[in-house]
């Protein structure tokens, strides 16, 4: 299935795109600067013939059209989606060898960066998107140096000779009795988020179903994706589990892992 059957804008006459097409002639009448095409189905064809700023000009009113924080119509965000397919199917050609649902992970970020481009503060619709695309699926792949931007765990993390002498310091404090037990302080603390709608039952199930499958799969990498926590061998065990793709799994995960970090930091300024 292509990046544009993910998101239904592969046939004029229905789904997503049909819709956009219906509504074009009411957005044109509202707007002048998208009146340039009679169809929406004409408009690629006009970007491609007029200089980068005009075409700016009538993504950015789709942009806008499309974010919540703007007009929040769904169908301004599937055009604009559409329009930016040829970008987003060249990104998913040229990762196409990382994962074999990579039209999925494409179409889902293509999504998330239509509808939360920032068009308050940006005019260049295409470049921004189509660039943070690329990043957010890597990121999701869980690739190199683009995960040490968005996974605390991983930035953090210091290299050591396998000689250095912390390893002793470390093995002596490993060896030693634990003050607290891990698994008493990990179920304390959800127990505390939960108590505080900080997440909720099923974010917790989930975040110790990806422990567990972390320690039965023998994640030992903290590039994994949250100190492992989010590994794809841990996701794809948990998601057969919950009946949702392994992406929902680290996308929610990452949601409440984040909330926990925010709370918590609360809870210590308090």
């Amino acid at each position: 299935m292509s990046v544009a059957a993910q998101l239904e804008l592969d046939d004029p006459a229905r789904g997503l795109l049909a819709r956009a097409r219906t509504c074009w002639p009411v957005w044109w009448g509202r707007d002048p600067r998208l009146a340039v095409v009679g169809d929406l189905l004409d408009l690629p064809r006009w970007i491609g013939s007029v200089d980068r700023d005009d075409a700016d000009d009538v993504l950015h009113e789709l942009a806008r059209l499309g974010s919540p924080t703007g007009g929040d119509d769904v169908a301004a965000a599937g055009a604009l989606a559409w329009l930016l397919l040829p970008g987003a199917s060249q990104v998913a050609r040229r990762l196409g060898d990382m994962t074999p649902r990579i039209d999925e992970c494409v179409a889902a970020q293509l999504w998330i960066e239509v509808r939360t481009f920032d068009w308050q503060r940006r005019r260049k619709v295409a470049g921004n998107i189509v660039r943070n695309l690329r990043r957010g699926v890597l990121r999701e792949l869980g690739v190199g140096q683009h995960l040490r931007t968005t996974d605390c765990a991983w930035a953090r993390a210091v290299p050591l000779e396998p000689e250095a002498q912390l390893w002793e310091i470390l093995d002596a404090k490993a060896a030693g009795p634990l003050a607290v037990d891990p698994e008493e302080e990990l179920a304390d603390l959800l127990s505390w988020a939960t108590s505080l709608h900080v997440i909720d039952d099923q974010d917790k199930d989930l975040l110790v179903g990806l422990a567990e499958a972390a320690c039965a799969t023998k994640v030992t990498r903290s590039r994994e994706g949250r100190g492992g926590l989010c590994s794809r061998a841990g996701s794809s065990v948990v998601a057969a589990r919950h009946g949702v793709s392994e992406a929902t799994v680290r996308r929610r995960a990452r949601r409440s892992i984040q909330a926990l970090a925010d709370a918590y930091a609360r809870q210590l300024s308090a």
